[in-house]
């Protein structure tokens, strides 16, 4: 009887262990998405210096 539970102890942490190793596998393979920006960077710069010049 305490074999078992032993048993299934051993287990449910082997599970848990090897869940979260997949996870964080998955997290670290996912590709990285950079953030979609409308404006680019020469109107940031036009912009900036229109602002300077007033």
């Amino acid at each position: 009887m305490r074999y078992s539970i032993m048993l299934q102890l051993a287990s449910a942490i082997a599970l848990i262990l090897v869940g979260g190793s997949a996870l964080f596998a998955w997290v670290q393979s996912r590709p990285v998405s950079s953030p979609q920006v409308d404006v680019s960077s020469t109107e940031v710069e036009e912009r900036i210096h229109t602002r300077s010049l007033k």
